[in-house]
């Protein structure tokens, strides 16, 4: 476990430390830069099991070995796990629907961190400090306000337009209960969306890369740029450049979305 943890911190550029809020702020700032929002493992580890999460030692060799992140339970769920082995105290909510975050108890605060969102929530927000908060970046604006007692609603919007709202339900759970959450984002149908297109998130310094399929949104904090990559082999070089993910794994993604009739790219592997 140990030289899992310390292969973690070194692959986040950063060094053990005693946990402290500030330790964790750049934890969490590094991590979004360095490990990417992926589907390409989520329909890896779907093959192996309908409630399959790695365990640490595992996370960390295919960060390293593969470049992959995960989705929000894959990437929360290890981080956490690291958080834990670093000395800070961690549990988890659920963010309604379909959504998993980390509580983080520190001097005498309870912090939420979420690095599984595929949004920039760069730091450790208390929650309970004031009734709303607002985060910017990216062309991107977050807002949390609270509705009553341990329940938030987090509000992202884009250009103005809100795209997702969800409820951050602030009771503390382990690993064990969540177990029927991370069964129900693996379901193999059409309306559980995330099993049925490719996305891939990834900040890097003062640009976010967005993958929906074959469309990349490039977004800075003053512009968007979309890219279209209309071939699998410009695709596949775009994607590895940008996600630092292996071929096999985007090739394989590309089979798995075929297999169940969503068509990314016509008559090619």
């Amino acid at each position: 476990m140990n030289q899992a943890v310390d292969q973690y911190v070194r692959f986040l550029r950063l060094e053990r430390e005693l946990p402290t809020i500030n330790y964790l702020q750049r934890l969490i700032q590094h991590h979004l830069t360095l490990v990417p929002y992926e589907t390409f493992s989520k329909f890896h580890y779907f093959t192996l099991a309908p409630d399959f999460i790695p365990p640490l030692s595992l996370f960390v060799h295919n960060l390293v070995e593969k470049g992959w992140g995960g989705t929000c339970f894959t990437l929360n769920m290890n981080f956490a796990r690291l958080l834990t082995e670093l000395g800070f105290i961690c549990s988890f909510v659920r963010v309604e629907p379909g959504h998993l975050a980390i509580m983080v108890e520190i001097q005498g605060k309870k912090l939420y961190v979420d690095v599984g969102y595929g949004s920039p929530i760069m730091k450790p927000v208390d929650l309970e400090a004031r009734p709303q908060h607002k985060m910017h970046g990216f062309g991107e604006e977050i807002t949390i306000t609270q509705k009553q007692a341990n329940l938030y609603e987090i509000e992202r919007k884009s250009n103005g337009k809100i795209f997702v709202t969800k409820q951050i339900i602030w009771n503390p759970l382990t690993e064990e209960e969540i177990t029927d959450d991370i069964r129900q984002s693996y379901l193999d149908e059409d309306e559980n969306i995330t099993m049925r297109r490719i996305t891939a998130v990834r900040f890097n310094g003062h640009q976010c890369f967005y993958l929906r399929n074959k469309i990349m949104k490039v977004m800075t904090f003053r512009n968007i740029q979309e890219i279209k990559l209309n071939s699998l082999e410009k695709w596949l070089k775009q994607v590895q450049e940008v996600y630092q993910i292996e071929e096999e794994s985007l090739r394989e993604s590309i089979d798995f979305l075929n297999e169940r009739n969503v068509t990314v790219f016509e008559n090619e592997r």
